[in-house]
């Protein structure tokens, strides 16, 4: 499937899976926005809809609720709901914003304006409740439904916030923020991404990346309180997925994570010895040679699919753990 776009960052589907949604960066037009697609077919999909009206400036992430999609506005950092009930016109339900002082609106050459001192990078929406990372503004909880603040799709209202102190964690020269959100029982784990402030993404070297993973206790939804965090030495916390009590999840320069996360969570998850699973995807013919750097995490049935960005995509399945004194045999 092709469009018109140098990057195609996220992609969705309906619950029916009739329905798919491309997020678009860098289109030769500059209009960006989003694809709409029947896939009731899923090997021949068709273009029904474009939309770009109000997010010409790229669409990072999305996530779809009922005939809601919840998108992230590279240009703005705010959060747009655009309803696609009659797929073939889709249209802006709502948006929404953080607003802080270091918000700046900057016209760029093209005379396009962009927003800076505000990013936001993922969205999850469960039982009525959107959760948001929102970069240096942190974790943020929206009512769009749950009827705890009377929000909606349509008028999305602030539950709570809380908020990290990125340079405490990384101190100078880095840039990092809360990069991926994911809801699991009583909990909400936040993935921070750091990258240095200048890096070649191009470069055959190297990058150094660092993140880790906050483990948020949302029992109390209005005061949420960070209760554990999971961080791998030497890694670069990217996106994740929570399934039957296991996170999975890639680690950048670290390479792909299965950790146990059931029961109660609290304290350091790396030293306590919860990681259950962990795959090197360094490969001599990749990009960075036997370098990993793991980008998606992905379970399905039960098998896990994990993406690098330097070798290519590899399929997983976790194996019982071997029990003491056993021996495995050729070919088990």
């Amino acid at each position: 499937m092709k469009v018109d776009a140098r990057i195609t960052n996220d992609v969705g589907t309906t619950s029916d899976g009739k329905i798919a949604v491309l997020t678009r960066e860098g289109a030769s037009n500059r209009k960006n926005g989003i694809v709409f697609l029947d896939t009731s077919d899923p090997a021949h999909p068709k273009v029904i809809s474009e939309y770009t009206a109000t997010v010409t400036g790229g669409v990072h992430s999305g996530f779809i609720d009922s005939h809601c999609l919840y998108l992230t506005d590279d240009a703005t950092g705010s959060m747009r709901v655009i309803d696609f009930q009659d797929v073939k016109n889709p249209r802006e339900g709502a948006r929404w914003q953080v607003e802080n002082q270091l918000v700046r609106t900057l016209t760029e050459p093209s005379g396009e304006q962009v927003t800076a001192g505000r990013y936001l990078h993922d969205v999850q929406v469960k039982d009525g409740l959107a959760y948001l990372a929102y970069w240096r503004d942190g974790l943020v909880i929206l009512d769009v439904g749950s009827g705890i603040k009377g929000g909606s799709p349509e008028k999305p209202q602030l539950v709570s916030q809380f908020r990290m102190n990125y340079h405490e964690l990384y101190g100078d020269g880095w840039l990092a923020g809360a990069h991926a959100v994911f809801r699991y029982k009583n909990y909400v784990f936040v993935g921070d991404e750091a990258f240095p402030a200048m890096f070649d993404i191009q470069s055959k070297n190297r990058i150094p990346v660092r993140g880790i993973v906050h483990v948020v206790d949302v029992t109390d939804i209005n005061h949420p309180s960070e209760v554990a965090n999971y961080t791998v030495p030497e890694g670069g916390a990217h996106n994740i997925w929570v399934k039957d009590d296991v996170l999975s999840m890639d680690y950048y320069s670290g390479g792909a994570r299965v950790v146990d996360v059931s029961g109660e969570l609290r304290g350091d998850l790396y030293r306590q010895g919860r990681e259950i699973g962990r795959l090197w995807t360094g490969d001599p013919p990749g990009f960075r040679p036997n370098l990993p750097f793991t980008w998606g995490a992905q379970p399905h049935g039960d098998l896990i699919f994990f993406n690098d960005i330097n070798s290519g995509l590899w399929i997983v399945k976790i194996g019982k753990p071997k029990q003491k004194g056993s021996t495995t045999a050729p070919g088990d």
